[in-house]
């Protein structure tokens, strides 16, 4: 039986860079995934010609966010710089 977020208090974090013209695509995807993921754009990419995005999602949702990321790279340029297990503090 997996662990779930409430008994763990962990997130799954994903780092994505994706050129910015892409980002609108990326944000409306999470958005109309409510409930799966929370997003925002790291500052220091918001001079850039990308966005990175810093992904996080409870820690038994880690497959389905790894499902809709591989998606998204079929349609636009996604890498994933860094992704880790957290602890939500």
């Amino acid at each position: 039986m997996s662990q779930t977020y409430q008994q763990t208090k962990l997130l799954h974090f994903v780092l994505l860079r994706v050129p910015k013209d892409d980002a609108f695509f990326v944000y409306f995807t999470f958005e109309s995934n409510e409930g799966l993921c929370y997003y925002s754009t790291a500052d220091e990419s918001l001079k850039g010609s990308y966005r990175d995005i810093e992904v996080r999602c409870p820690i038994e949702a880690k497959e389905n966010l790894h499902a809709l990321i591989e998606r998204l790279q079929t349609e636009i340029r996604l890498d994933i710089l860094k992704e880790e297990t957290i602890s939500d503090s």
